[in-house]
Order: C-alpha cells, then sequence, then structure tokens
C-alpha cells in the first residue's frame, strides 16, 4: 500500500511539473550593443507577429538622408499582449519613432527599447530593458 501511495505521488507530481505553461526561454542578446541605445523616425514597412520574436521592418532615413531599411527584432507576441497590442495595431505605413539597441556588428537594426506610435501610444520592450546595463 505504502510503495502504491508513493508511486501515485510521484506520478501526480510529474503530471504537475509538466502541465502547459508559458515558456519563458531567453535568447541572448549577444548580437547587439546593449550598452547603446539610438532612436529612430520611420514607418512601418513589415511587422512580424511570430514567435519566439516578433519584428518590424522600418523604412527610415540615415543622417546623410538616404532612406534605408533595417530590422527590429522584439518581444514574443505574448509580451506585446499583455501590454494590450495585437497585430492589428502595427500597420503599414504608421509614422513611428523607436528606440533601439544596435546591431552589434554595425549594419542597421537592433534589438527594441521601445515603440512609440503617432498617436502617444507606447510599446516598451521588458526582455531588451532586462538585459541592458543600467543607464544605457
Amino acid at each position: 500500500m505504502r510503495m502504491k501511495v508513493g508511486f501515485l505521488a510521484a506520478m501526480v507530481g510529474q503530471i504537475v511539473l509538466m502541465a502547459p505553461m508559458p515558456a519563458w526561454a531567453h535568447h541572448s542578446f549577444a548580437a547587439y550593443n546593449m550598452a547603446k541605445t539610438v532612436s529612430a523616425a520611420g514607418t512601418i514597412k513589415e511587422f512580424r507577429w511570430g514567435a519566439p520574436h516578433s519584428s518590424v521592418v522600418l523604412v527610415y532615413k540615415d543622417k546623410a538622408g538616404k532612406e534605408g531599411q533595417m530590422s527590429i527584432v522584439s518581444g514574443s507576441p505574448l509580451m506585446f499582449a499583455k501590454k494590450g497590442f495585437a497585430p492589428r495595431d502595427f500597420k503599414r505605413g504608421d509614422k513611428v519613432h523607436i528606440t533601439y539597441h544596435p546591431n552589434a556588428n554595425g549594419l542597421p537594426g537592433g534589438a527594441l527599447a521601445s515603440l512609440t506610435f503617432s498617436n502617444g501610444r507606447i510599446f516598451s520592450d521588458d526582455e531588451a530593458a532586462k538585459a541592458a546595463p543600467p543607464g544605457s
């Protein structure tokens, strides 16, 4: 009897541990200069709502006034949803202002810190904030 109770308790414990839970996997930010934060204004060309990370393709003008595109990686759809955002909120042609941690290799793009819509609504990426050193 004792063995059956022990076995049953072990099985219940395993079931509880395997219960569906959100995955909080964290990918490395090594590809980005997390000690530096830069900003850009531009237009959304494409927004990719997907796991494990969403991303936005932004059309912007560089310091010389030349138009370019950059891809900015961001948090998971779950992070956006918890903050009240949905895919329909990111429309092609929307004017936005972003702050981001640039790619470590110097190419345009990086990891999103925040995105501000023309109506003042702001999305801040919690994962990037946790990965950035204080004061960056």
